[in-house]
């Protein structure tokens, strides 16, 4: 009886130490290969990098420029004397054709998510013929300075894409530069030929500024993306002199015609540079 069980029970034995040595090699990490350990530690790096990339917790000063496109809408100013003696608005569409400001911004980054500091943009502005602001044959310049203070608010500091939204107010100051030849009327049918050198500045504030943006990094201190601003303004005061040397009579100096308050909205599109708190 014991003989002829024996081979069975040792039968048995082999099958369950082999069970337990294969559970036990099923279990047993299997080593990693060269290429499986040099992909862990990439993306091991990787992520040490992005980590050191993110803006939260950082402070400081914040640098900015843009090169931008714009447009207005509305008047320069309203109930102005026209050559032929009438009473018109001058509007920004009749005037201007499209703006290039360029914008810098300088200010301080109190935390990671909120900046205060101020801009300003300097843009020579395409103007069109017209006969209140640049008759036909005259050679016309108009240039704008606009600055004041602005805070931000930044949604994602931590982002590799960090959009923001800012508010701010300021100053605009558009100088314009008319100068030509024409026919004055000196008495009824008769005209004499007079050359006209006429300088306008026009100031008032920005009510109101709002900036779109984003900030895309590209390295740690560094971000590009774009930029947008919806601003409305009034001009409140024209000042000037227009100089009129007229053919066979002399040069004599005359101030500007009296206008009302021009209200009027301008918008820029462009491409900002930012660089971050260090």
């Amino acid at each position: 009886m014991t003989s002829k069980n024996a081979p069975f029970r040792w039968t048995l034995s082999l099958a369950a130490a082999l069970g337990i040595a294969t559970s036990a090699g099923a279990q047993e990490p299997e080593p990693q290969t060269e290429t499986e350990t040099t992909t862990t530690t990439t993306k091991t790096t990787q992520q040490e990098l992005s980590e050191a990339m993110q803006p939260e917790g950082r402070i400081g000063p914040q640098f900015a420029v843009s090169g931008n496109v714009g447009f207005g809408l509305g008047y320069v100013y309203t109930n102005g004397l026209s050559p032929a003696g009438t009473v018109e608005d001058l509007k920004i569409t009749d005037s201007a054709k499209v703006s290039f400001p360029i914008v810098a911004e300088l200010g301080f980054r109190v935390t990671p998510r909120f900046y205060l500091g101020v801009w300003g943009s300097w843009e020579p502005v395409l103007t069109k013929t017209n006969e209140l602001s640049c008759p036909e044959g005259f050679d016309c310049s108009t240039y704008q300075w606009r600055v004041g203070p602005e805070v931000r608010y930044h949604i994602r500091p931590g982002a590799s894409f960090d959009p923001w939204i800012g508010l701010g107010v300021g100053l605009e100051i558009l100088k314009s530069h008319v100068e030509g030849d024409t026919q004055l009327q000196v008495a009824p049918g008769v005209f004499v030929p007079t050359h006209v050198d006429t300088h306008v500045t026009d100031r008032g504030p920005t009510i109101a500024r709002l900036t779109l943006g984003g900030d895309v990094r590209v390295t740690r201190s560094l971000a590009l993306g774009p930029i947008i601003t919806a601003s409305v303004g009034q001009y409140t005061v024209r000042t000037g002199t227009q100089t009129l040397d007229i053919t066979g009579v002399g040069t004599r100096d005359q101030g500007l015609a009296p206008v009302d308050d021009g209200f009027h909205a301008l918008f820029t599109l462009g491409l900002r540079l930012a660089f971050l708190p260090l």
